[in-house]
């Protein structure tokens, strides 16, 4: 966790979170200040992390630079190599070398997670760079003279505008699509994912260095060299993030994703007795009628690779905690139990095949676009025959011709309503860049540009690093390594065209590490999830719902419908069919998390908040 405040005006005052008490919450957090002519600011080291100091600040006269790192440099040998470096130079050095030799484009030739800081005193200049996919965040905020910098978006906007109202959109992004780039306030922003930012007396200087926009589609590639250069991009982008350092564990469900990372992660973590493989699902959960168990699939992916598994505790007396702790979860409620788990086990790396869906495993409906459009036809009948009818009329109408009309079929339509029904007026409506980048996709290729734009792959990354980090629990994401995204983004669509199978790269990929009934499992749906969950939110919500009262006469939560949902609240207590009791209480807690959150952000005394809503940045 990195922060600071850089003034190019020498005269000018430099301070940052200096009315904030350095308190610190129930987690072994150790504060290292900076203070330089021009800067002030620092970093937080978590002692369940292996990190020193070095790895993260590096400071030297004679090179004019200062630097702040927040992440690792996973091609570090590849650089160290290259550029002639003796192998024990930290990262935070590695980069001030590098920056000396090649400017700010020295950020192109990286491979990694980071967030970075990089001073230089003598130019009176700062530059703050983001990792390619947006792993780690990065926000700022600027004046004529000073440049505010943070891990931390919402910390940064309750320091510099603690009594301004929150954004409302930023609040009610949990019930509309949103630009997931707003922040609490309107004087910070996010540094964009594959972006570097300069500022001096000139002003600020905003420059993307990653264009995969530009990547052209490989024609000549053949489907057996795709599946053997994709197979050893896999396995490297896991090597290259397995730390002995890191006692690791890894997220499983029954979907290809998690199941192949986790095994690969097994696999190079084989000197670990006991590996743990975290299922959101509850172990001892009853529900009839349920479509299937996803438990099974999760037991036979550890039993296969020696995973223990490790099911979700998570309890109605866990969410009454966590809505407390909205501005560290950002309302991943059942990701906060997981790391609590994991926290306990001794487990501080995970593994996540989070960006899969976007990139290597895709299932994009655009992929028949492309091989219509590209008269692969072969392809497209093989995989929708003409005598199934109606499923090829599906196909064509909704995936294909709505999606290039930018119109949304009815079961959308119903489902953008339902979610917002309890939102007032103007806010039920949801941003249209945001739809158009995560539905309107009229080619596999847009589909692919429209995940790294909407925001969304960062946006979920950057709740898990904070909460993880709060935590001591690290996350890593081998499936969003920029080399596979890069090389998808050469895949032509008729070599995934070839079967009709649902995410055909990571079936091919995935065999020998998965059973065959996760294989040829067709859904990712959870049924005993959803199940347990919504009872969960219905125990909690409860106890919850007798506050609307409260919450209403808070003028950050202007955007929610309070006659709506009373309305329903009154017809649940009345046991009327007619109201979606799991959209109701979906609603209730996070309309209360959203509560304490605005309590929390305006607060002037941390000491008066329990100590799970402190803050330490």
């Amino acid at each position: 966790m990195i922060f600071g405040v850089f003034s190019h005006s020498l005269s000018g005052s430099v301070s940052f979170f200096s009315d904030l008490p350095q308190k610190e919450t129930d987690v072994p957090f150790i504060l290292h200040k900076i203070k330089e002519e021009g800067f002030a600011g620092g970093f937080y080291l978590n002692s369940r992390f292996p990190y020193q100091p070095t790895d993260i600040y590096f400071a030297s006269q004679d090179l004019d630079i200062t630097v702040l790192l927040s992440g690792t440099l996973y091609n570090r040998k590849e650089l160290l190599d290259k550029n002639s470096i003796p192998d024990d130079v930290p990262d935070a050095e590695l980069v001030a070398i590098l920056f000396r030799k090649e400017g700010p484009d020295f950020v192109r030739s990286l491979n990694g997670d980071f967030s970075i800081a990089l001073i230089r005193h003598q130019e009176n200049q700062i530059y703050l760079f983001r990792d390619h996919l947006g792993i780690r965040p990065l926000a700022w905020s600027s004046d004529s003279d000073r440049l505010w910098f943070s891990s931390d978006s919402s910390g940064l906007c309750r320091m510099l505008q603690r009594d301004v109202a929150i954004e409302p959109e930023y609040l009610s992004g949990w019930f509309r699509y949103i630009d997931l780039k707003t922040t609490p306030c309107n004087k910070v922003r996010k540094l964009l994912p594959g972006h570097w930012l300069r500022f001096d007396r000139n002003g600020t200087k905003t420059v993307k260095y990653w264009h995969p926009e530009k990547i052209l589609t490989d024609r000549r590639l053949s489907y057996e060299t795709m599946i053997a250069d994709l197979n050893m991009l896999l396995r490297d982008a896991v090597s290259i993030r397995s730390d002995r350092r890191f006692t690791a564990g890894s997220h499983v469900s029954s979907g290809l994703d998690s199941g192949v990372i986790a095994a690969l992660a097994r696999s190079a973590y084989s000197h670990q007795d006991n590996f743990c493989g975290f299922s959101l699902s509850p172990e001892s959960f009853c529900a009839d009628g349920l479509d299937y168990d996803e438990r099974e699939l999760v037991r036979s992916i550890c039993a296969l690779n020696g995973i223990n598994p490790v099911f979700s505790e998570l309890g109605s007396s866990d969410l009454d905690r966590y809505v407390l702790n909205y501005h560290s979860n950002q309302g991943y409620f059942a990701d906060e139990k997981i790391l609590e788990q994991a926290a306990a086990l001794n487990v501080n790396l995970l593994f996540s095949g989070w960006g899969g869906d976007e990139f290597i495993s895709t299932g994009s409906r655009s992929i028949d676009a492309d091989l219509l459009y590209g008269f692969h036809w072969r392809a497209f009948f093989r995989r929708h025959p003409l005598f199934r009818t109606r499923r090829l009329l599906r196909t064509v109408v909704k995936g294909i011709l709505y999606p290039s009309l930018g119109l949304t079929d009815r079961s959308l339509r119903a489902s953008f309503r339902d979610d917002t029904r309890y939102l007032a007026g103007r806010y039920r409506k949801n941003d249209r860049n945001a739809v158009s980048n995560y539905f309107f996709h009229t080619s596999r290729r847009k589909h692919h540009l429209g995940m790294i734009s909407f925001y969304h792959l960062p946006e979920r990354c950057e709740a898990w690093y904070v909460n993880g980090w709060r935590k001591g629990v690290e996350y890593r994401y081998p499936l969003l390594d920029r080399r596979i995204v890069e090389y998808m983004l050469k895949v032509p669509s008729k070599l995934l065209g070839r079967t009709n199978d649902y995410r055909p790269l990571l079936r091919e990929l995935g065999k020998g590490m998965l059973p065959d009934e996760v294989l040829t499992n067709k859904s990712k749906a959870d049924p005993v999830y959803r199940e347990f969950i919504g009872r969960v939110f219905e125990e909690t919500g409860r106890r919850f719902m007798r506050d609307v009262d409260v919450w209403r006469r808070n003028p950050d939560l202007k955007f929610v419908d309070f006659d709506v949902l009373k309305e329903d609240i009154a017809g649940y207590e009345e046991a009327q069919n007619s109201v979606d009791v799991r959209r109701l209480f979906r609603a209730v807690v996070y309309i209360r998390a959203l509560h304490e959150f605005s309590l929390f952000y305006h607060s002037r005394d941390n000491d008066k908040l329990s100590p799970a809503s402190r803050t330490i940045v």
